[in-house]
């Protein structure tokens, strides 16, 4: 009955579930990564966005002012959720001397950022169903394709910024000058190189999980 139960629930209450939950073990439990609840809380806030994404489609002119802040609201805040992926790097905080034996405090802080990873993902291909819906029922649905891969390399570039740079979506509008010149002045082969792999592994996400068509659009 419980895995019925589980298994009908959408993938909108399974994201919600899954960010009070992960937030809850992180409230009450021991460990180094109280940044994550911050960070997953932003992803989490972009997928809730992109569920509204069709309520804002423009369908008179006076509708537009309110569109064009949500869209681009979301644009600035999309990043923010394959962002997570790179928190990985922090598992340097632990030798995992794996030979020297068993030391069961390194595999609980595994456990509990790789967790806020795996949900990071789900909210990122949920997120790029609720995209592809979209454009399938726009007048751009032909260039769809073309459209997400860009909107693809934008969070990558995004998620550049923020990690690097640390730029945050909010600077855009506080700072917009300075992240563009900084942005401009820190474009190496190595920069480059980054944002591309940062793109191949989104693409490899939404090939593996992502399918218009499969969204909630409760």
């Amino acid at each position: 009955m419980a895995s019925k139960i589980i298994a009908n629930i959408g993938d909108r209450n399974k994201a919600r579930l899954l960010f009070f939950a992960y937030a809850l073990i992180l409230f009450v439990s021991e460990h180094h990564f109280s940044f994550m609840l911050f960070n997953l809380f932003l992803a989490y806030a972009s997928l809730e966005i992109s569920y509204l994404l069709p309520l804002f489609r423009v369908r008179k002119r006076s509708e537009l002012p309110a569109s064009l802040l949500v869209y681009v609201l979301f644009l600035l805040m999309s990043p923010n959720v394959f962002y997570i992926v790179t928190d990985l790097i922090h598992l340097n905080a632990f030798p995992f001397r794996y030979t020297e034996g068993l030391r069961v405090k390194e595999w609980w802080h595994f456990t509990i950022l790789v967790s806020g990873v795996f949900i990071a993902v789900f909210y990122y291909a949920t997120m790029i169903k609720q995209v592809l819906d979209l454009l399938k029922l726009s007048r751009w649905s032909r260039w769809s394709r073309h459209i997400l891969f860009a909107f693809i390399v934008l969070n990558s570039v995004g998620i550049y910024i923020g990690r690097f740079l640390r730029f945050h979506s909010v600077h855009l509008f506080t700072e917009p000058f300075k992240l563009m010149q900084q942005f401009i002045d820190s474009i190496t082969r190595d920069a480059l190189l980054f944002i591309g792999w940062i793109t191949l592994l989104q693409l490899l996400v939404v090939w593996m999980f992502a399918r218009a068509g499969e969204g909630v659009k409760t």
